[in-house]
């Protein structure tokens, strides 16, 4: 469905909802950063390489287009993402054989019982319904959303606000899946309450009267292999045309997760603290000393404090520290892992002006047991080794997914990391332009090598929202 159909679609909604809509409200949303100039030097334990100094953008960059109805208790959204290519086929339509599609969402919400009572049901992206709160610094958490594109875009789910216990509410919802046609396919092996009932996602929260609340979250099985039309999921035959795997993609659980946070507004003066936990756990395999194979319980553990300090009315100063720790087999056969990384970041708003400066630093360190933790995917780029059961891309040796070195494997081996960004922000009255340098310097070692990259950017971004 290309941006015309969906153009028909919005002024079909915009008319027919006119009569009965308390509100019908278009949004839409610039985020695009260009490299001015970008540079990569290694060091792979004497053999030094550089790359081309060059010019290029962020391939995260988007534009999105939204419209929403509300009418009393009820709520509709659609949207529409294009990404920095230019390209509309970001997300997967899986009720169109695994095409891609510019529409990121597509879900509605209606209240029942004087809204004590809230169903949500269609296509959604990272959403967590309010129960995951976000770091200072290093935004999304370790955590992982309710629904999103990388673990399950479609989710129907009731949550509860019981009005005679103020400050209290729970969510319990399941990844339903409109599977080829019109409607959900209910004799669909992933539609099917065996499989349903192992989905189940559940959070809850509760506010105080202080205003301390705590967030907390289960689900026993994710049953999407990173959704993103790769062979796990999706498969494409001689012809072009596409069928799903769907013994893998939404019937064989990648881990479990468990969370809890509190959020600590009035801790102190002028801070905000937030402190997460989340669990995982996987099936993982590993091979004996007489050759044969054994599966057991694998864990990975997080624990995140971050705060936020407004020191005068023109500087704000974000501090955040996330440490996470990987047993036996749970990123890979063999391996285990220790990361933690500590990052700042700081805003001074320019008194009687639009400008603003500010800067982002990180520092990481890691170790290992085999060395095979952060290695070169596809695409080049050096990230945890499996990030589907780590489910961070963040979780690598840098910050904003810039150059980093790698290890040789084998070995138990050590890396660190180091990223700095100071920027200058020139504030307009729906967006701001930001003009920067980007610097890191990581390295991968052991007793017997040593690797490192030298990297550095200069990008330019502009947002805008309309």
């Amino acid at each position: 469905m290309k941006f015309n159909k969906f153009m028909l679609g919005v002024a079909a909604l915009a008319v027919g909802s006119g009569a009965f809509a308390q509100t019908v409200t278009f949004h839409s949303g610039i985020d695009y950063t260009t490299w001015g100039l970008s540079q990569a030097r290694y060091n792979n334990d004497g053999e030094k390489t550089n790359t081309e100094p060059s010019a290029g953008y962020d391939p995260d960059g988007n534009m999105t287009v939204d419209v929403s109805v509300r009418a009393q208790s009820f709520e509709f959204n659609l949207g529409l993402y294009f990404n920095a290519d230019g390209g509309d086929e970001e997300y997967i339509d899986y009720s169109d054989g695994g095409k891609g599609t510019p529409f990121y969402q597509g879900n509605m919400k209606v209240g029942f019982f004087n809204d004590q009572v809230q169903l949500y049901t269609g296509k959604f992206e990272k959403f967590n319904a309010g129960y995951i709160a976000n770091g200072a610094v290093l935004g999304e958490q370790y955590i992982t959303n309710l629904s999103d594109k990388d673990y399950g875009p479609y989710l129907t789910g009731l949550e509860f606000i019981p009005q005679r216990i103020s400050g209290l509410k729970f969510f319990a919802g399941f990844p339903i899946l409109p599977i080829r046609g019109n409607g959900i396919q209910a004799d669909w092996e992933g539609n099917q309450w065996k499989n349903l009932g192992k989905k189940v996602k559940l959070a809850a929260s509760y506010q105080f009267a202080n205003d301390m609340t705590i967030n907390a979250g289960f689900r026993p099985g994710t049953y999407y292999d990173g959704v993103d039309r790769g062979a796990k999921a999706i498969a494409t035959d001689d012809s072009g045309s596409t069928t799903f795997n769907e013994k893998t993609a939404f019937t064989k659980s990648m881990f479990g997760e468990g969370y809890v946070q509190a959020l600590l507004p009035n801790l102190a003066d002028m801070l905000n603290l937030v402190v997460s936990y989340d669990i995982r756990y996987r099936d993982a395999e590993y091979a004996t000393i007489r050759g044969t194979t054994k599966e057991h319980k694998a864990y990975a553990h997080t624990v995140g404090i971050s705060g936020q300090m407004n020191l005068t009315e023109q500087f704000t100063l974000g501090v955040e520290d996330r440490l996470f720790y990987a047993g036996d087999d749970y990123i890979t056969s063999d391996e285990k892992l220790l990361y933690n990384v500590l990052a700042v970041n700081g805003e001074y708003a320019v008194a009687g002006t639009q400008c603003s400066l500010g800067f982002n630093l990180a520092g990481i360190f890691a170790s290992d047991a085999m060395g095979k933790s952060f290695v070169a995917n596809s695409d080049g780029d050096i990230k945890i080794n499996n990030g589907a059961y780590a489910s961070n891309k963040d979780l690598a040796l840098t910050l904003n997914e810039m150059a980093s070195a790698s290890a040789k494997g084998g070995d138990a081996t050590k890396y660190m990391g180091a990223y700095a960004k100071p920027y200058f922000k020139y504030n307009f009255a729906n967006g701001d332009l930001t003009v920067a340098a980007e610097l890191a310097y990581t390295r991968a070692f052991t007793s017997d090598y040593s690797n490192t990259c030298l990297a550095y950017r200069i990008p330019v971004g502009v947002k805008f929202e309309f």
